[in-house]
């Protein structure tokens, strides 16, 4: 489950069930920069997200939402993708949080100098153990942290913790969108079932999807999610 925080200008406003037919595995995941991947779950059950860290001191390497779709299509289960994030270069900082049918979560802490792997169910926008990388200012990430660790368990049903994360008055939404960390969309993704959950904008009820079925051939009940954003911003798809 995680939240997308980022400008709505950036935001290509896609949300793509994909089979490549040259090889790869299926994928359900919102698209990023036309051909890459923010989040998502694979034919197999494993989910991917990513939190940003920081642009400062970049290196050469790929872009986090290339990882995304990277791990998405390659990889199997965690463990196959923490080596592939162990063996490709990094271009910027960031974390990726990982999981699987087995249960098993890890997030990867990465920089263009650095990384760690670490068993843990959630963060933010900061490093647990790669703190020397981290941002001088840390204040938002770090309430957002509090919030979480506050409201977030492993006594919560799947739909509590989803409102956790959307509700705006919660702690864990953000509304800055004009400083590029304002909340678009909320997701929520099963890799047991193959099903997933997605909410555009804060306050909102989630969007059932069942990847499993469609991987089987049966057509999706929608072809539109709509939602509604607190900003006049201009996003990329208008």
């Amino acid at each position: 489950m995680r939240n997308y925080d980022y400008h709505p200008a950036t935001y290509d406003g896609r949300l793509t069930f994909f089979q490549p037919n040259d090889g790869g595995y299926a994928t359900m995941a919102p698209v990023s920069r036309v051909t890459g991947r923010m989040d998502g779950i694979n034919e197999h059950g494993l989910t991917m997200g990513y939190n940003f860290m920081h642009r400062k001191k970049p290196g050469d390497g790929f872009v986090c939402y290339m990882i995304g779709r990277l791990i998405l299509e390659t990889c199997r289960d965690v463990d196959e993708a923490v080596t592939l994030l162990k063996a490709i270069p990094h271009r910027s900082s960031f974390s990726y949080i990982l999981l699987d049918k087995k249960g098993i979560t890890q997030i990867v802490e990465v920089t263009p100098r650095d990384i760690n792997i670490r068993e843990h169910h959630y963060c933010t926008n900061h490093f647990e153990v790669l703190t020397h990388e981290n941002r001088k200012v840390l204040t938002d990430s770090k309430e957002r942290m509090q919030a979480m660790t506050a409201q977030v368990n492993s006594g919560l049903t799947a739909k509590q913790a989803f409102t956790a994360m959307n509700n705006t008055t919660a702690g864990i939404f953000s509304d800055k969108y004009s400083s590029w960390s304002g909340t678009i969309h909320t997701s929520c993704y099963f890799p047991k079932q193959l099903t997933a959950w997605i909410a555009l904008g804060g306050d909102a009820e989630p969007v059932v999807l069942d990847f499993g079925k469609w991987l089987q051939g049966v057509p999706l009940p929608v072809t539109e999610i709509t939602g509604q954003i607190d900003t006049e911003l201009t996003f990329a798809s208008e």
